[in-house]
């Protein structure tokens, strides 16, 4: 067996072990950002539907 073969399968095993890791790491980045954003859509509104009304609904009475 050529030592040239058996080096280059080592290289394309370890080639598609970092791609594996690769797309872990992106689903685990995709999936943190989606937590982040369900996160930040949850308090803004908490936090906007503490605010007053901008309008009254009723008018002043005098």
């Amino acid at each position: 067996m050529p030592i040239g073969g058996s080096l280059s399968e080592i290289a394309g095993d370890a080639r598609a072990v970092v791609r594996s890791d690769e797309r872990l790491i992106l689903l685990f980045l995709l999936l943190l950002s989606v937590v982040a954003l369900a996160v930040f859509l949850h308090y803004t509104t908490l936090i906007l539907d503490g605010l007053p009304e901008v309008i009254p609904s009723e008018p002043p009475r005098p």
